[in-house]
C-alpha cells in the first residue's frame, strides 16, 4: 500500500502543533527526574517513595477517558491552556507543601493534568493536520526532542539552584506550553480531519455530540463518555492499535522495571544507563522524521506490527550482550521501532475516527498504556522472581513477540485491512 499524500497545512500552523508537544510531552520525564529527589529530600522511605511515584498514574488510568471526553467536548486548545496553568500552579505548591501527604496528594492532580494534558496535544494532530503520518511522525519527533532536552535542563537547575527552582523552571516549561497553545486558531473545523469514508471504519453507532452535549458545562464524568469510548473497539483500526499499545509494554515494560538492574549488575554505572535511553530517545527522535516516506511502500498496518516486534525484541535480548557497543546498537534499534510505532498507532487511531472523538480515541489507548505498564512490571518481577532476571527478559520478550505475530495474522485475514491495500 501506498499512504495516499497528505492535504497540506500552513507551515505556521504544523510548526505551532510541534512545539506544543515539544513542550507538553515532556512534562512527564521532567518530574521522572526531580520527584525521587524531592522524595529523598523530604526523608520519605522507600516505602514511601514509591507511593509517591506511584501516585501520579492513579487517576490516570481511571479518568483518562474523562479527560478526552472534555477535549473533545471544549476543544484541545482550550483544555490545553486551562489544564496548563492550573498545573503549573500545581508544580509551585509542592516546595510550598514540603510534606508527603501534600506530595502524594499532588501527584495524584497534577499526574492527571499532565496526561490530559498529552491527550490534548495528540488531539491536534488529528483535529488540525488529519491525522496523517507524514504529520504525526514530524509531532513524535519534537516531542521525542523535548524528552531528550527537558529532563536534563531539569536535572542540571534542580542541582545548581536547588527545590524550589527546580519545581518552578518546570512550571515555566508548562505555562511556555501554553502560551504556544494559546497561537493556534481558535476555529479548529476549518482544518480538521473528515469522518472515515470507508464503510468498514465508519462509526454509525458512534454518533457526534449534539448540541446538548457540546454546551454542557458540568465536568463530572459520564457513564455515556466511557460508553462511547469503548464502543471505538468495535472499529479494526482502533482494535489494532489498542491489542499494539498493550503488547508494545512487553518492551516498554522491561526498559522501565529491570532495564537498569540488569545493566548495574553487569557493571553499567547510572551515567551509562541514562546515555543508552538518551541513544535510544535520540535515534526515535530521527526515525519519527521518516513514518511519512515509509508508509509510501508498506501497509500502515504492516509497518505499526514490525516495528512493534522490532522494538520489543531489541530490549529482550540485553541479557546475551555484554559490551557498550553491542548494547548502544539493540537499543537504538528499539528506539527505531518506537520512533514508528507511536506515530503509526496515533494516524491509525487519528484517521479511523472523525473530528469529534480524536481526544477520546487518544484517552483509550493511554488507559490500555497505562494498564500494560503496570501490568508488565510486576508480571515481569514475579517471573524473575522463580527464573532469574535473564530469563525474565526471555520470557516476557518472546510473549510480547509471539502475541504481535498473532496479531498480524488477525489483521493479515481481516477484510477490513485488506481494504486499505
Amino acid at each position: 500500500m501506498s499512504a495516499s499524500s497528505p492535504e497540506a497545512r500552513p507551515f505556521r500552523l504544523q510548526f505551532l502543533v510541534y512545539a506544543v508537544a515539544f513542550f507538553v510531552g515532556s512534562h512527564f520525564l521532567m518530574i521522572s527526574v526531580v520527584m525521587p529527589l524531592w522524595a529523598l529530600q523530604l526523608g520519605a522511605s522507600p516505602l514511601l517513595i514509591g507511593l509517591i511515584i506511584s501516585a501520579r498514574q492513579i487517576l490516570v488510568v481511571t479518568m483518562a477517558i474523562h479527560g478526552g471526553a472534555l477535549i473533545d467536548r471544549h476543544g484541545p486548545r482550550r483544555m490545553i491552556i486551562v489544564l496548563g496553568l492550573c498545573g503549573a500552579a500545581l508544580l509551585i505548591c509542592y516546595p510550598l507543601a514540603p510534606f508527603i501527604w501534600a506530595t502524594v496528594l499532588l501527584q495524584f492532580l497534577s499526574g492527571w493534568l499532565e496526561t490530559t494534558s498529552w491527550i490534548g496535544a495528540q488531539a491536534l494532530v488529528g483535529r488540525l493536520l488529519g491525522g496523517a503520518p507524514l504529520y504525526t511522525g514530524r509531532m513524535t519527533s519534537a516531542a521525542r526532542l523535548g524528552s531528550f532536552a527537558a529532563p536534563v535542563a531539569a536535572g542540571l537547575v534542580w542541582q545548581n539552584y536547588g527545590s524550589f527552582w527546580g519545581f518552578t523552571f518546570i512550571a515555566g516549561w508548562v505555562l511556555t506550553g501554553v502560551l504556544i497553545t494559546a497561537c493556534l486558531p481558535r476555529r479548529e473545523e476549518i482544518y480538521s480531519a473528515p469522518a472515515p469514508a470507508r464503510a468498514e471504519e465508519t462509526a454509525e453507532s458512534i454518533p457526534a455530540p449534539g448540541a446538548a452535549e457540546t454546551s454542557r458545562k458540568g465536568l463530572l464524568p459520564s457513564f455515556s463518555d466511557y460508553a462511547t469510548t469503548f464502543r471505538l473497539l468495535a472499529l479494526p483500526a482502533v482494535a489494532l492499535v489498542i491489542c499494539c499499545t498493550f503488547m508494545r509494554q512487553a518492551g516498554s515494560g522491561i526498559q522501565s522495571s529491570f532495564y537498569g538492574v540488569w545493566l548495574k549488575e553487569i557493571g553499567f554505572d547510572a551515567a551509562a544507563i541514562g546515555l543508552f535511553i538518551g541513544i535510544s530517545n535520540g535515534v526515535s527522535a530521527v526515525a519519527a522524521l521518516t513514518v511519512g516516506w515509509a508508509t509510501r511502500f508498506v501497509a500502515v498496518y504492516w509497518l505499526l506490527i514490525g516495528m512493534t516486534i522490532l522494538a520489543v525484541a531489541a530490549i529482550a535480548i540485553t541479557p546475551v550482550l555484554g559490551t557498550f557497543l553491542t548494547l548502544a546498537v539493540a537499543i537504538g534499534l528499539r528506539g527505531w521501532g518506537q520512533g514508528y510505532n507511536f506515530p503509526l498507532m496515533l494516524s491509525l487511531a487519528s484517521q479511523a475516527v472523525g473530528p469529534h472523538l480524536q481526544a477520546r480515541v487518544v484517552a483509550l489507548r493511554i488507559s490500555f498504556n497505562k494498564f500494560g505498564g503496570a501490568l508488565v512490571p510486576f508480571i515481569m518481577g514475579a517471573v524473575a522472581e522463580f527464573t532469574g532476571i535473564e530469563y525474565a527478559f526471555y520470557i516476557i520478550g518472546t510473549a510480547g513477540v509471539l502475541a504481535l505475530i498473532g496479531l498480524g495474522i488477525w489483521a493479515g485475514l481481516s477484510p477490513a485491512f485488506k481494504a486499505r491495500a
